[in-house]
């Protein structure tokens, strides 16, 4: 770490300033030192005269949490661009419709809308009757001997999804 101070101006150090550099030094070499979780210099810090600090331009200093956010910012409002294009194509588009035209196109996104709901809901209904249509599941329980049987199952895949299964011969 650089000295501070000017070169022409070198005062000596005090019995108490260098037994306080040597225990800080040793107790920042050895193995069961505290790690420092901030610090503050107390060196003021050089000047050029006697002119203000002013804000610099660019980004103002923040956290790395509010910077990475106001990145996050700049980039979904790139992305929100195409969209903001393709949306004033289609109103420049249409600036030369008339006004049944105009209404057709602002009615369309709400029958697509309704359209699909319609659709969800029928099918909902079509699978709510189907599960209702099937059998009651029936459990058996067996006491005794079991016989297991076991197979195995020879899959070949083609290039353009035909696939065969095939078992192997029964040799009972």
């Amino acid at each position: 770490m650089a000295d501070h101070r000017d070169s022409a101006e070198h005062t000596p150090v005090t019995a108490q300033e260098a037994f306080e550099a040597a225990r800080l030094l040793a107790e920042g070499y050895s193995s069961n030192a505290p790690t420092a979780t901030h610090y503050r210099d107390i060196v003021p810090a050089p000047t050029q005269g006697d002119a203000m600090p002013y804000a610099q331009p660019g980004r103002p200093p923040m956290s790395q949490k509010a910077t990475d956010h106001a990145s996050l910012v700049l980039v979904y409002s790139l992305g929100s661009l195409p969209v903001g294009a393709a949306i004033s194509l289609v109103l420049w588009s249409l600036s030369s419709v008339d006004a049944t035209t105009l209404a057709i196109a602002a009615a369309a996104p709400a029958g697509l809308v309704g359209t699909i709901g319609i659709a969800a809901r029928m099918i909902g209904r079509a699978v709510r009757d189907g599960a209702s249509a099937l059998p009651s599941t029936t459990i058996h329980q067996h006491q005794g001997p079991t016989y297991l049987q076991h197979n195995e199952l020879h899959t070949d895949t083609r290039w353009f999804g035909r696939t065969t299964n095939q078992l192997p011969p029964d040799n009972s």
